[in-house]
């Protein structure tokens, strides 16, 4: 083998590599902190199954940095908002239409913040990092029960594979399938709507994590190789510095939604579907500012 497909050899190998982004995994990067000032990253969870095409924003997070203190502000996607050029919408509707850059200044726009860093990721692969960690345990009660086995298999369909749906409930160890199932669950008018989702999906983000800090010589191990995975403007300085400083901490980050429960009411739109109107915009604004400054 000459230079030339050596070369090609390892660029296919680091391209392979970047393409296994993970939900969890850009969690466990940077849902930590010790930076000596304030920055807000939104994470965006896209809910594409398609390769190569955009799905509406699964996960919309503000993720602050700041003193030391990280928090989570997860916030709920059927917030319905002005979308510029496409008119009132439900929030996740942005990423579809536009991208990271119409979700970003969609919500600057509605809510007065002044984001600017994102990090988009998917689902594709947050099985197999579940799955090299050992699996995550996890509280499963009866009623979800069924929906999570129809998560798995229209999984199982997907990936033309089969998949081990869940025999039992209670506290048990989930595979990288299971969990990412778990997280999916959906169901309006039901104890698992998408409020109830937005905790699953921290439930198995923090389950990652506790992994993390009980099991650092992994986590310290894998520094390098998780920043080539990486697609985002962070720096690599601030990147180890919050890593690092992450694994020394005895818990995990504070987490909060947007918007509460008082800054709107259910109604449901023709063509929209059921969406969160916002009472009062300024004084949402205020509040969310508030919780991710």
């Amino acid at each position: 083998m000459n230079k030339s497909d050596g070369f090609i050899t390892i660029k296919n190998k680091f391209i392979r590599m970047k393409n296994k982004i993970t939900l969890f995994i850009v969690f466990f990067l940077l849902m930590i902190g010790n930076t000596l000032w304030a920055q807000q990253i939104l994470l965006i969870g896209s809910d594409s199954k398609d390769q190569g095409k955009r799905g509406n924003a699964d996960l919309i997070m503000v993720i602050t940095v700041k003193n030391k203190e990280v928090k989570l502000t997860s916030i709920l996607r059927d917030t319905y908002v002005y979308i510029k050029g496409y008119g009132n919408q439900k929030l996740n509707a942005a990423y579809r239409l536009g991208g990271r850059k119409l979700l970003i200044s969609t919500i600057n726009a509605n809510f007065k913040t002044k984001l600017v860093s994102s990090i988009v990721t998917d689902f594709e692969n947050t099985a197999k990092v579940i799955d090299c960690f050992g699996g995550i345990t996890i509280h499963i009660d009866k009623g979800i029960h069924q929906y999570v086995n129809g998560y798995i298999e229209e999984q199982a369909h997907i990936k033309g594979v089969q998949l081990l749906p869940l025999t039992r409930t209670g506290t048990i160890t989930l595979t990288g399938d299971q969990a990412l199932a778990y997280a999916r669950v959906r169901v309006p008018g039901t104890n698992y709507d998408d409020h109830a989702r937005v905790e699953r999906q921290k439930d198995v983000t923090k389950a990652v994590l506790s992994f993390a800090l009980k099991n650092k010589s992994i986590a310290l191990k894998n520094i390098s190789e998780l920043w080539l995975m990486i697609d985002s403007d962070i720096n690599l300085g601030d990147y180890i510095k919050t890593f690092t400083t992450f694994l020394n901490k005895p818990s995990l980050p504070k987490s909060q939604v947007f918007p509460g429960d008082n800054y709107y009411t259910n109604e449901r739109v023709n063509g929209v579907g059921l969406v969160l109107r916002i009472k009062d915009f300024k004084k949402a604004s205020i509040a969310l500012s508030t919780m991710i400054k």
